[in-house]
This record gives C-alpha cells, sequence and structure tokens, in this order.
C-alpha cells in the first residue's frame, strides 16, 4: 500500500534521540544505508535509555525493506529492553503490532491497535502523533472516506503544535500525505473507474467526490504540497504530479514515473514498488490507455494470482478484470470481476464489527453538536464528548480527559477557559447538575428513587457537594425542584 513509503519517516519522527546521520538518510531516500545503520545497533549489546527504540527502528527498516518474519523477533527484543512503566510497553506492544498488521494487510487489526495507543493515558506526544497517522493510513486502505478525512484534520491540527508532539518535518509529512490521499481520491472518482466498488462503497460513508471536486481538492493540496523541501516527500509529490498527468492522458509522464518505479525497486520497497504499479494502472485505465495499463500490469502477475488474499488481492483483481475488458477479452474479465467482487465482500464482512467499533469509539453517543461543543475548537470537541459520555463516573478527572485527546492538562484548561468561560472542572460539574435536575422533573423518578440516587447516578455522591452546587446554579435545593 501506498501510505507504507511514509512509515520509515514516521518511525524516525517519533523517537526523540536519534544517532547521528539517520534521518538524513531517511531524508534522502537512502533507506538500505538507513536499515544498514539500524542493524549496527541491533548488533550492539550495550544497553542504553534509546535502545529499546533504536531496536524497534530496526525493525521498523526490516518492515520497510520487507523482512517482515526477522521484524517480529526485534520487536519483541525490543519490548524485553523497555525499562519502563507498563504503559510504555502496552503503548510499544499495540503500535509495533499495529504496523506489521498494516502490512500484512489485517487493516480491522491494526486500526484496533493504534486506536488502543492513543489511548494509552502516559506515553510520549510523539509517540501518540505517530499513532494517529498509522489510524489514517488504516482508515485510508479500508476505504473509509469520511472517517479518513477527520483523521486527516485531527492529525494535521496536532502536527502543527509542538505541544502535542508536532514539528516542521511532521508538518511536512502530513502536508503531503494530504496531498497524496486527494489524489488517490481523484484517481478513483475518475468516470472510467466507476465500478470500483469497493472504493466507491466507502463502507457506508458518503460517496467519493464527484470529479470534478475530487480534481479541485487535489488541486489545491497539491499547491500546500509545493512548500514541501524534504528529499523523500518531494519525490513522492512529484510522482503524483505526474500521476496526476497520466491521468489527463499525457504519456511523456510515464518517463518520470518508470524512473520513481525503477528507484523503488532499487531500494527495496517492495510493498511500495506493487502498490506504485497498480496506481499507474488505475491512471491508464482512467486515461482509457489499456495497452499501457497491461504492461504495467504483467510483472505483478507472477505475485499476486497465488499469494494475495483479502485486502491486498482487492486492487490488483479490480486492475486484471478492467485491463481484460478493455482489451476485448470480456469473458476473462467478468471472470476476474467476479472474484473482486466476492474478495470485496469478504472483505466488508470481515471488518464491519471492528470498524463499528472504532468508530463507537470516535463518535461515542453524541452524534450531534450541541451549543457547547460548537463554541470549542475542533481539536477539543473530543475531549467535550468523552467528558459527556463518563459524568457518571465519580473518578472522572481533568488529567484522563486530556490524555484521551492527546493534549497536556495545561492545554486543556487553557482552551475551555478561552473557548466557554469554564475550566472543565467547572464544566463537569456543571453538566452533572443539569443531569440531576432532568431526573428530578422526571415523573417516573419521585415515586421510587431519592434524590441521592439520583445524584449517585451522576457521580456525585457527597450531600452538601449536591446541595451546594445545586443551588448555585439553580437557586434552589434539590426538594424544591421536586416538590414541583
Amino acid at each position: 500500500m501506498f501510505l507504507t513509503f511514509y512509515f520509515p519517516l514516521a518511525a524516525a519522527l517519533s523517537v526523540r534521540h536519534l544517532p547521528d546521520g539517520f534521518l538524513n538518510k531517511i531524508h534522502e531516500g537512502n533507506l538500505t544505508a538507513a536499515g544498514a545503520q539500524t542493524s549496527r545497533w541491533a548488533d550492539n549489546s550495550q544497553l542504553c535509555n534509546e535502545m529499546p527504540w533504536l531496536l524497534q527502528l530496526h525493525a521498523d527498516m526490516q518492515m520497510t525493506l520487507g523482512i517482515g518474519d526477522e521484524a517480529e523477533e526485534q520487536y519483541r527484543r525490543a519490548q524485553k529492553v523497555i525499562r519502563t512503566p507498563r504503559q510504555a510497553i502496552r503503548a510499544a506492544s499495540c503500535r509495533n503490532a499495529g504496523w506489521q498488521a498494516l502490512f500484512r494487510h489485517r487493516l480491522a487489526t491494526s486500526l484496533s491497535c493504534f486506536a488502543r495507543v492513543i489511548e494509552e493515558a502516559e506515553i510520549d506526544a510523539v509517540q501518540r502523533l505517530e499513532a494517529r497517522f498509522g489510524v489514517v493510513c488504516a482508515l485510508h486502505e479500508l476505504g473509509r472516506a469520511r472517517d479518513v478525512a477527520e483523521a486527516l484534520d485531527e492529525l494535521a491540527a496536532l502536527a502543527a503544535s509542538p505541544a502535542d508532539g508536532g514539528s516542521a518535518q511532521w508538518r511536512e509529512l502530513t502536508v503531503t500525505v494530504l496531498y497524496d490521499i486527494a489524489v488517490q481520491r481523484e484517481l478513483r472518482s475518475a468516470a472510467m473507474l466507476a465500478d470500483h466498488v469497493y472504493w466507491q462503497s466507502g463502507l457506508g460513508d458518503e460517496r467519493l467526490l464527484r470529479s470534478s471536486d475530487a480534481t479541485e481538492l487535489a488541486d489545491a493540496r497539491g499547491i500546500e504540497a509545493m512548500n514541501v523541501t524534504t528529499p523523500l516527500l518531494r519525490a513522492r509529490i512529484d510522482y503524483l504530479r505526474q500521476l496526476r498527468a497520466l491521468m489527463r492522458g499525457r504519456r511523456d509522464a510515464m518517463e518520470w514515473i518508470t524512473r520513481h518505479v525503477n528507484w523503488a525497486q532499487q531500494a527495496g520497497l517492495h510493498e511500495y514498488l506493487r502498490s506504485t504499479r497498480l496506481e499507474v494502472v488505475l491512471a491508464a485505465l482512467a486515461s482509457e490507455a489499456p495497452q499501457l495499463a497491461e504492461t504495467v500490469l504483467e510483472p505483478l502477475h507472477r505475485l499476486d494470482q497465488t499469494a494475495s488474499t483479502g485486502h491486498r488481492q482487492l486492487e490488483y483483481l479490480y486492475c486484471v478484470a478492467k485491463v481484460h475488458q478493455a482489451r476485448g477479452r470480456t469473458r476473462e474479465g467478468i471472470q476476474f470481476y467476479g472474484r473482486y467482487a466476492l474478495v470485496s465482500t469478504q472483505c466488508l464482512r470481515n471488518d464491519a464489527e471492528a470498524l463499528a467499533s472504532f468508530v463507537s469509539r470516535a463518535s461515542r453517543q453524541t452524534p450531534h453538536l450541541d451549543d457547547v461543543g460548537a463554541r470549542l475548537p475542533a481539536k477539543y470537541r473530543r475531549a467535550y464528548r468523552y467528558l459527556q459520555e463518563n459524568l457518571d463516573r465519580r473518578d472522572l478527572s481533568v488529567r484522563e480527559v486530556a490524555a484521551e485527546v492527546g493534549v497536556t492538562e495545561r492545554a486543556l484548561q487553557s482552551a475551555f477557559k478561552s473557548s466557554l468561560g469554564l475550566s472543565p472542572t467547572e464544566l463537569i460539574r456543571r453538566l452533572r447538575m443539569e443531569r440531576i435536575r432532568a431526573e428530578l422533573l422526571n415523573d417516573a423518578f419521585a415515586s421510587d428513587r431519592t434524590v441521592l440516587d439520583a445524584a449517585n447516578k451522576w457521580g456525585v455522591q457527597n450531600r452538601s457537594t449536591l446541595v451546594n452546587g445545586y443551588r448555585k446554579q439553580f437557586h434552589e435545593v434539590p426538594s424544591e425542584t421536586l416538590e414541583r
């Protein structure tokens, strides 16, 4: 999948103290040399504070270069030498499993793992930022157009905030991914690819943008991406520009595209090479160039007919079906399209439960935006939703709410006070009193329950706290409300 192209850079940016030269190798796209440097770290038996993360990077580079079996053992080794609290071990375990699952196209598993990392309260902000990038990767491959857009907005906001782990490099990475996904949507909204049902279905999301809208979005993202200077990212941006040119019928774009494909092959980026070939095939089909599409697709036949399953097989089967159809081989095209439709249905069924769980975690029970949420910055609306959903818990804390959205307590306090004129603690108190009042005004309540029952239900267990807070907010005591 194309998003694995960004993985080594995202992984490196999640480590605070990198040895000299490593990040430069990643920036320059010299991934083989970067992998060799991490191998030397793995051979060093001397433990240091950064050793777990250096070993983890070694495993990351093995994953990037297609050495998945050895990477799994290195991830275990990295986790064993973590000496920090249990949260760090849990987060590392989920993070590593998430990336391995993504590379193996077990997308629902990957999504679940990254979501768990984000939920860990006491991890480094840059690790949480990397996990959010992993969520974007998994959601895109699952065809969740609307969820991807929301996840990208959150990622962009965090990447721009140093307090949340953001940096200039994270911003460049995010800007490039925004452009990349806009181009992917533009490509799949082409009229010639309207029967690519997996992407068109979006698992219940809105249909992909109309072709003109998708092109306009890609144009806007492309302008933003022109300011990116990291050579590795520039290579992807330049390739995407040529891919768009090919979509418009510019055959001369293939010269640059071929150079990029050759670079990926020489760098040992096998999974990226495969996804890039499939992108070029789709672009050729979109521009009604089936002979070119067939030529680009041919090297994949030896690998994909026997080895691919599930999500990994989807794009390949669709491309083969479309090439056969466009070349006049109708019977073969129908056979492959039938296989594609079957695999698409299987993937949708298999992922439905995990996706429902993720969407439930993200949106919970507050689909509408009330006046309080509308006044908060977009980044802090999730904090408000989480706060609402956990009002009944006596142990709900501001620290927990801040950790849920990956910000500091101070940042949360500042955002709430400047937007609402209330601290998070004051808002919790006010919302609880409103819930208690609603209980007391319910006609069915007075006959079989006490005032304190209602208070306990919403996390208030002290009678004096209840009475004082209630009087302050409603200018009467609970018993007066009951007498109405």
